[in-house]
């Protein structure tokens, strides 16, 4: 059993918390920058400009916290609006400044404000972004007012430390939380089994055993039911009794998300093989579903046109963002005559349940079949995002 689960609420809930918290801590920056820009406005030779740097400063503060508190304007193009001011605020600083105020503190125009964006970067794209980020501000930090001083090359240590610890933090509390939530998940699903095995086998089982005991004795139609409904218990009471339950790996767990090569193994019975490759293969789930009803349709009409006894082959295969999906069986076949006198004579299933599906998926579909010799579909679908 394959359960995919998001916990909304929880997961989004720690992300607003960690990028309400790095908003907080760039307004803590941004006011100990405007704290010490004010201290030395009076002797920078260029104090207009640096008070229009602080006003940038102010400005981009508050846009940055109103983008990164939504996760659709977390984009590359507001990180990288957020390094290249901050990285231009730092080079501005010899010039701004001047060499004399620069050299006594190390400090830039920027101050430490400097180390929001890369901690922002770290956060959002992980510890390495936030290293490579902090470590180019503190190489532009440190070619200002270059020195052997503790000061100057510690601070440009801290610019690459911070941000990259930032970022190892930020991911495995993901990871803590994702793991806790696919042990919530398996508990759920556990449960749900459970509480279906008993509905199952209060009301389905029974009635499955019933007809496949009692449908010898209606004749040559009731026979076919009786061993169809014996192959459908056998499926049902291996699916019940089956007690392991899948989450999808990963940073959190997603509803939108189907496992393929789960989903085309329920079809397994003793007259369907099912082949897929090891591993999981997402899509999204309305294509996945879209998918299912098609092998489901395509099988349907095995065991209606071909016999109960009829055995059926399922073959997935991934080329690039394509799925390939095969599916024959020993059949009686068809020529092309008969499927078009079908399809004139409105028997649809053909037509729209597997051509029509495929289609609407982007996708492409090809019949193989003859009078006795079976029939081959072969579907090109895109997975999608």
């Amino acid at each position: 059993m394959t359960l995919r689960a998001r916990s909304t609420g929880n997961d989004l809930d720690l992300l607003r918390t960690i990028y309400q918290a790095a908003g907080l801590g760039r307004t803590a920056l941004l006011v100990h920058m405007l704290v010490v820009n004010a201290l030395r406005v009076a002797d920078a030779p260029h104090p207009a400009l640096l008070g229009l740097a602080c006003l940038v400063m102010v400005a981009w503060s508050v846009v940055a916290f109103r983008c990164n508190q939504r996760p659709e304007r977390r984009t590359w193009l507001v990180m990288g609006a957020d390094l290249g001011i901050t990285l231009v605020m730092v080079l501005s600083s010899r010039y701004v400044l001047g060499p004399v105020l620069l050299d006594e503190s190390y400090l830039g125009v920027a101050v430490y404000w400097m180390l929001a964006a890369p901690a922002v970067l770290a956060i959002w794209r992980g510890s390495l972004a936030g290293l490579v980020a902090g470590g180019a501000l503190g190489l532009a930090q440190f070619v200002q007012a270059p020195a052997l001083a503790p000061r100057a090359w510690s601070d440009m240590l801290f610019m690459i430390a911070i941000p990259y610890f930032v970022g190892l933090g930020v991911t495995g509390l993901s990871r803590t939380v994702a793991e806790r939530n696919r042990s919530f998940a398996t508990a759920v699903a556990l449960e749900e089994r459970e509480r279906l095995n008993r509905i199952v086998h209060d009301g389905v089982l029974q009635v499955l055993a019933m007809v496949a005991r009692e449908g010898n004795e209606l004749g040559p139609r009731g026979k076919m039911l009786a061993v169809l409904a014996r192959k459908q218990e056998d499926q049902l009471r291996v699916t019940l009794q089956d007690k392991h339950v899948e989450v999808s790996r990963g940073g959190f767990l997603d509803a939108g998300m189907t496992d393929v090569t789960t989903m085309l193994e329920k079809h397994q019975s003793t007259t369907v093989t099912v082949s897929t490759m090891a591993g999981q293969v997402n899509m999204p789930t309305a294509r996945a579903n879209e998918l299912d009803s098609v092998i489901t349709e395509v099988l349907s009409n095995v065991f209606k046109h071909a016999g109960v006894d009829a055995r059926a082959w399922i073959l997935l295969e991934q080329e690039a963002d394509q799925l390939i999906i095969t599916a024959r069986d020993d059949g009686v076949g068809m020529s092309r005559q008969q499927l078009e006198e079908a399809a004139d004579a409105g028997r649809l299933g053909v037509k729209q349940s597997i051509v029509g599906r495929i289609i609407d998926l982007g996708g492409t579909s090809t019949l193989h079949s003859a009078p006795g010799e079976g029939t081959e579909w072969e579907f090109r679908v895109p997975i999608g995002t």
